[in-house]
């Protein structure tokens, strides 16, 4: 009998075995820094061949609190392409009693995706268990089968923060001679993952490892824990068959070549009116300006994931036609539009989110990314767009995509090229405004913000939303100002400088605190900077600051009538390898110039330095919290 046959046997036995036995209760009082423990994670891949893949799943874990609920949440994920084999909850209690059992036909079954998708054959089978009282226990045991072998599931040995994992391993069954597969061990520096190498298997496990706490401003889980990424190097997608694909200029090559074939055809008609469009001009970027603002203006996003929709873009006549396409459809239909005029553009995947995530450079897999944008050759570099804004200056990717490794396809071959950085100054906020208010504490604020680089991408949505909504985000922004009436606020969003500017009035009261003969202000109720990061004692993990800035703000604060300045704040200047603050107040005739510059500073810091980070934060929050004081003029 065939090894691999005869081990997939046993696996089954055992797992069918797992599933079934009461469990040994814990002490909770051992798991204090624990939400949950694992007590078995494991993952089991049999790659029979390039179009048959069986996975099994088996978790077994203890929740000891309601923060620790999610790590029993289960489910199971299929499509026409994936098929549940076996799929099985069974929930003890605090003695390790079974008292539960839950069947696949107790599973809600509802697709995968959002209102957004126009069709789709995700689906997922989930069972969210509420309990009564902790700590309890919960067995989930799913087993698969597909003919999808293109992603093998990455086994991540610590699921998630604030859990003691007891026992977590990985194994895959596969013929190395028929069967190839690439392996990327990440992050094992730190853990004590041991490995075992087969004849026909090869399996890594970790044991006993403490809990990782969720603290502000930590890593993503995944850049510090260890897990094992593997992909066969002869592979099937849907009918797509792949093989000796070891790095990404293969993977792109064949992807190009495969999946992106014949996609970009259009009619004439269509060729014709792009070749007007773009008449008499010559630049390649202003024509692909010009193109972009096209799809803009005449499409919009909806999703679409059947088979291999969930990698290969629709037709892009189709897409011109109904005028509709998700990320793939509609990169896929520019991409095919500017060939029409004669300009290159590359297919790319991007995985897109405000957490900067790149691409594995030495270990090329398509499981990577969830996003499609474009590539235009520009001299010795490329433009990018995203095809699926409505609303994004050309060659503007904002902190969706910005700043990471994506995979560049081309027919010749793929390469990781890292797109264009938003860093620390180029994120820029200006302010100018002048306040005037009276001893009664009435307030009136007239200004201007203006935007660049990223915080011109927070702001610009502010175009999109109803006056009620921005309102209510104004009223929100502007908290500082009691009783705040918002008198105007006008929006322009200029998409070739690339900025964005507000206009603004405010009224409100209760802005002075009285004593006596003296007036008390604050010294910037419009933008105090004033977050300090939360208190550890002993801080456990490093720490990121994702998005540098640089904001500078001047302020014309009247002096009303009646009054003499009696007291300002010091002027305060800090430094910090964080970032620097400046703040500065000057009298000027009847008027207080208030001044403010600050830049904070990007990147990953060890925990060693967090509490000097806290303290630089602490003690911005303290200068931008300083007051004025004025006295009454004697007669």
């Amino acid at each position: 009998m065939n090894k691999i046959l005869v081990t997939s046997i046993l696996w089954m036995t055992i797992f069918t075995s797992q599933a079934q036995k009461s469990v040994e209760p814990i002490a909770v009082e051992d798991f204090r820094n624990a939400d949950a423990v694992i007590r078995n994670y494991t993952t089991r891949i049999e790659l029979e061949n390039s179009t048959s893949m069986t996975v099994n799943k088996y978790t077994l874990v203890t929740v000891l609190n309601e923060k620790g609920d999610e790590a029993a949440f289960c489910i199971a994920g299929y499509d026409n392409d994936i098929k549940i084999k076996n799929l099985e909850l069974i929930v003890y209690n605090a003695n390790g009693e079974i008292i539960k059992k839950i069947k696949e036909k107790d599973f809600t079954d509802r697709s995968a995706v959002d209102g957004s998708t126009l069709y789709s054959d995700s689906r997922i089978k989930y069972f969210d268990y509420k309990p009564t009282s902790y700590p309890y226990t919960v067995a989930f045991t799913k087993e698969y089968k597909t003919s999808n072998t293109a992603f093998i599931p990455t086994h991540h040995f610590i699921p998630s923060y604030d859990v003691f994992v007891q026992n977590s391993s990985f194994k895959i069954l596969y013929d190395k001679t028929k069967m190839p597969i690439n392996i990327k061990e990440k992050n094992f520096q730190d853990f004590k993952v041991k490995k075992q190498e087969m004849a026909e298997s090869i399996t890594y496990s970790v044991q006993d490892v403490e809990a990782i706490p969720v603290e502000d401003l930590h890593l993503p889980l995944n850049e510090v824990t260890p897990s094992v990424l593997s992909v066969p190097r002869n592979f099937n997608l849907s009918g797509y068959k792949a093989e000796e694909i070891g790095d990404w200029s293969s993977l792109g090559k064949w992807f190009s070549n495969e999946i992106l074939l014949e996609r970009t055809e259009l009619s004439p008609a269509t060729i014709s009116k792009m070749k007007k469009l773009t008449a008499g001009i010559d630049s390649p970027l202003e024509k692909a300006k010009l193109v972009y603002e096209y799809v803009q203006n005449n499409t919009r996003y909806i999703s679409v994931q059947v088979g291999i929709g969930g990698f290969q873009p629709i037709l892009a006549s189709e897409v011109d036609e109904v005028k509709y396409g998700d990320c793939k459809g509609l990169s896929n239909y520019t991409k095919a539009l500017l060939e029409a005029v004669g300009v290159d553009a590359y297919y790319v995947h991007v995985e897109a989110g405000n957490s900067k995530v790149n691409f594995e450079s030495d270990f090329a897999s398509l499981a990577q990314g969830n996003h499609a944008i474009l590539a235009i050759p520009n001299q010795d570099s490329y433009s990018w767009i995203d095809c699926t804004s409505q609303t994004n200056p050309f060659g503007f990717l904002g902190d969706f995509t910005d700043d990471r490794d994506v995979f560049v396809m081309k027919p010749d071959g793929g390469e990781i090229v890292k797109t264009p950085a938003y860093l620390n100054e180029d994120n820029y906020q200006y302010t100018k405004a002048k306040i005037n208010f009276n001893e009664s504490g009435e307030i009136n604020v007239e200004g201007v913000i203006t935007t660049k680089g990223t915080q011109y991408d927070n702001r610009r949505y502010l175009e999109q939303y109803s006056p009620d909504d921005l309102k209510k985000r104004d009223k929100a922004y502007w908290s500082y100002i009691d009783n705040l009436t918002i008198v105007s606020h006008q929006l322009a969003n200029d998409k070739d400088k690339i900025e964005f500017t507000e206009n603004f009035q405010l009224k409100g009261d209760n802005y002075v605190t009285t004593s006596g003969e003296r007036l008390f202000i604050s010294i910037n109720p419009i933008s105090p900077n004033k977050h300090v990061p939360q208190r550890y004692r002993t801080r456990k993990t490093p720490f990121r600051i994702s998005r540098g800035y640089w904001d500078q703000d001047e302020i014309e604060i009247s002096i009303p009538e009646g009054y003499q300045v009696e007291a300002l704040p010091d002027d305060e200047e800090i430094s910090s390898e964080f970032g620097t603050y400046k703040m500065s107040l000057e009298v000027v005739d009847n008027m207080i110039i208030y001044k403010k510059d600050i830049l904070l500073k990007d990147g990953v810091y060890p925990k060693e330095k967090y509490s000097a980070y806290r303290e630089f934060r602490n003690s911005v929050s303290n200068s931008e919290g300083k007051k004025i004081s004025f006295i009454a003029k004697q007669n």
